[in-house]
């Protein structure tokens, strides 16, 4: 097993530890809004369209990685069955939202509601920047998974007052 470097080896317990990573996580979401103010000021649409560029692309490059985690394979991803419901929900636990099962988990498609978001609080003063980050880097990763997945993002967020977020991937025609 690797050894823990000094930096992460903190005099307090995992407890206590996991209440200042949720504070990290507050503060870092709250500066991603500062970030994206300052951003669509000062480049408009052209900065909105470059980060979802750039979400899109990350998305692509770790569909790769979720892919080695999951130990999926890409014969794994003919159809919306097996693989993409391994990755996704992989991509879900890692952002630590929680789901209640699937609307649809079928060859032909993939719909999925989550429940929580350590973020939701924060990006719900600009509601539009989760669908142009999180929407477009699920966006990336169903493509690089199989450029035959289809979806358009989200069709409920928390950040906008639903009571989940849902999104839906299906096989295109």
């Amino acid at each position: 097993m690797k050894e823990i470097p000094e930096y992460e080896k903190y005099p307090v317990s995992k407890e206590e530890m996991g209440k200042r990573y949720k504070n990290w996580t507050d503060a870092l979401a709250n500066q991603m809004m500062v970030l994206y103010r300052v951003g669509k000021e000062t480049g408009g649409e052209v900065f909105v369209k470059r980060l979802k560029e750039e979400f899109f692309k990350l998305g692509e490059n770790s569909a790769q990685v979720f892919k080695a985690v999951t130990g999926t394979k890409n014969e794994d991803f003919q159809d919306c069955s097996g693989g993409l419901m391994k990755v996704f929900n992989r991509l879900d636990d890692a952002m630590a939202n929680f789901w209640d099962g699937y609307i649809e988990n079928s060859k032909s498609a993939l719909e999925k509601e989550v429940k929580t978001c350590p973020a939701a609080k924060q990006w719900s003063q600009e509601p539009d920047f989760c669908a142009s980050i999180i929407g477009e880097l699920v966006k990336g990763m169903a493509h690089a998974l199989n450029p035959k997945f289809k979806t358009d993002g989200f069709s409920k967020l928390l950040v906008k007052g639903d009571q989940c977020c849902r999104y839906r991937i299906e096989m295109k025609d």
